[in-house]
């Protein structure tokens, strides 16, 4: 399976939603029959931000959700049609205006799934939006930047079917946005690999340090399930797991004690680090929130796996493990 046709949703945030007020009477909605006299369209702003994340074996695309469904200032009398196209020729003035500096997505890496919409007679709106999809082409993915922002501006161009004209307002473009990084972390999946049980921990041994308490421990959970590890942990601290040999997993679990995230061992801002023979190592990435479970992007190889912890807490896991693959 190829990564980088492996669409997931990756933190997905809503900058703006709805309609942008606008004092030009052209942009006010009725609900009466005026017919074409007056007929008048424009596109709701919707502005959403996305990210493309490098990984060894591609690029993982984010699964973009964007989509506008143009409306009418009264209900059509004939069927309307509208047309969009990205229209890179805004960039230049909406940095100047922000004081951002968002450059164009390569050509191709983005386009429109659907760029036509019709309004059909007696409604305000589309019933099929407008909407954008994003390449599988792994030639154009590779020339996605880590650390670039990009920018696709949006905009209604055309009536291209019906008596309408488009409002004049500033509502009739989105801009969507995109960074790139470079991570294996994956903070809004879930990994496909199997569970390792507890029978076939015995050797693995988990080793606080960095300034954490040594484990006071109960029933040792690294090697069973059941009882319980727990220890003072102030931020920077870590402790490091050592597996006994390489396994290749795609995920790493940690139960807290009773359940209680408050205990977790993956804390928001924890970072995470592999090593095939405890020196040199390897971060998988940074946690956006507290979980119990991880999951990577691909599956990795290593003996070691160790957790630097982002802010200082009590920890206590009853149970370690990984998701082989």
């Amino acid at each position: 399976m190829k990564l980088y046709k492996f669409f997931t949703a990756i933190g997905v945030i809503a900058l703006a939603a709805g309609f942008t007020s606008c004092s030009d009477d052209d942009d006010v909605y009725t609900d009466g029959f005026g017919g074409v006299e007056g007929q008048v369209v424009l596109a709701p702003t919707y502005n959403e931000s996305y990210k493309f994340v490098k990984i060894p074996t591609g690029v993982v695309t984010p699964n973009i959700t964007w989509s506008v469904a143009p409306r009418s200032r009264v209900r059509a009398a004939e069927d309307l049609t509208m047309k969009f196209e990205i229209d890179n020729s805004l960039i230049e003035a909406y940095n100047l205006e922000n004081n951002t500096e968002y450059v164009a997505l390569p050509d191709g890496v983005v386009t429109m799934a659907v760029s036509e919409a019709t309004i059909t007679p007696g409604n305000t709106s589309a019933e099929t939006p407008v909407s954008l999809t994003v390449t599988d082409d792994a030639a154009l993915l590779g020339r996605l930047e880590v650390g670039a922002e990009y920018i696709v501006p949006v905009r209604m161009t055309a009536v291209t079917q019906g008596s309408a004209r488009i409002a004049v307002s500033a509502t009739n473009v989105s801009y969507i946005t995109f960074n790139v990084s470079e991570e294996l972390i994956n903070n809004s999946g879930d990994p496909t690999g199997t569970i390792v049980p507890k029978e076939d921990r015995a050797s693995w041994t988990g080793t606080p340090g960095d300034g954490a308490s040594e484990w006071n421990t109960w029933n040792n959970p690294i090697q069973e399930n059941g009882g319980y590890n727990y220890g003072n942990y102030p931020a920077g601290s870590s402790v490091t797991f050592d597996l006994g040999k390489e396994y290749s997993f795609d995920g790493i679990y940690s139960y807290p004690f009773y359940g209680q995230s408050v205990y977790a061992l993956f804390k928001a801002n924890s970072e995470i680090f592999i090593s095939s023979n405890g020196n040199d190592w390897t971060s998988l990435g940074v946690l956006s929130s507290a979980r119990t479970t991880v999951a990577l992007y691909a599956a990795v190889q290593a003996r070691y796996i160790k957790v630097v912890l982002g802010a200082g807490n009590q920890i206590a896991t009853t149970a370690f493990s990984i998701y082989e693959k």
